[in-house]
């Protein structure tokens, strides 16, 4: 989605929301593969320093108000190119803001609610594309499975449980404690 929605290219700033999620720490490996420099956002101090070890080059913590103060600042107020997200109605009204001329916002879900607003001058006074995505072409995933049978992306799992406890795995996510993913593993009947 970075790739083929938002066409990142090298030497962009991307900031990439929910660092520690499934889809921000793909988002920041593929960023960095892409010579881009990273903002991602994560939650907590554990979060953000795995995020700074994954490759970012800076993090923010989206739980903190004034968040998007300080990605403006990392920026030198000029914005970021891209976005990629999937936090949703507490962050998309300020990662509206956040865009530089012409930058592209890819969203891939709503975690904390769907009902949002922005200012629609961001739209006409900035250009701004805002898309959407919820899966990939078969040529991405091609080029992702190239990408981590060649070592450049790995894969995060934060914990594994049995089929049986995968409540405890909803629950962990939930509640926002992983970094990376929750891997079930199959059972006997």
């Amino acid at each position: 989605m970075l790739v083929t929605r938002a066409g990142i290219r090298p030497g962009q700033t991307v900031l990439i929301m929910g660092g520690g999620s499934g889809m921000g720490i793909a988002g920041i490996q593929i960023a960095k593969l892409f010579n881009c420099d990273v903002i991602a956002t994560a939650g907590n101090k554990e979060k953000m320093d795995k995020c700074i070890k994954l490759g970012a080059d800076y993090v923010v913590n989206h739980r903190e108000d004034g968040w998007h103060r300080k990605v403006r600042e990392i920026t030198n107020k000029l914005g970021v190119d891209v976005i990629f997200e999937h936090i949703g109605k507490t962050v998309f009204p300020q990662e509206v803001g956040l865009l530089k001329m012409g930058g592209t916002l890819v969203s891939t879900g709503a975690t904390t609610g769907y009902d949002s607003t922005i200012d629609l001058r961001y739209l006409f006074f900035r250009g701004i594309n805002l898309l959407g995505a919820t899966q990939g072409t078969k040529a991405g995933l091609e080029e992702v499975i190239s990408w981590v049978s060649k070592g450049k992306i790995k894969s995060v799992i934060d914990t594994v449980l049995p089929f049986s406890n995968m409540v405890e795995g909803h629950v962990k996510m939930a509640d926002s404690q992983l970094f990376g993913k929750v891997l079930t593993t199959p059972q006997r009947l």
